[in-house]
């Protein structure tokens, strides 16, 4: 992962918070049509992930299961356009 840059500096601190806090990148995807980048991480949210990221005013969201994909949750930084998304227990 280090040879990526997360385009956001509220969810590279997200993302280097969750690494500490046991959690690893996945993938870094690029090309969306309403964020330019989205950090796909390996385990669930914990609560102290998502502690940081409602105190720093970060936009929560939720997607329920599909036949073709699970169910996730992250957040979003609106204003960088930039993602982090955490796949559901």
């Amino acid at each position: 992962m280090s040879t990526i840059m997360i385009q956001s500096t509220l969810i590279e601190n997200l993302v280097q918070f969750a690494i500490t806090d046991g959690n690893e990148v996945v993938e870094v995807s690029e090309g969306w049509a309403k964020v330019k980048q989205v950090v796909h991480m390996r385990r669930p949210l914990s609560p102290a992930v998502q502690d940081l990221a409602t105190s720093q005013g970060l936009r929560h969201w939720s997607v329920e299961p599909t036949p073709h994909n699970k169910a996730e949750e992250g957040f979003t930084d609106d204003l960088d356009k930039v993602s982090v998304t955490f796949p559901c227990r």
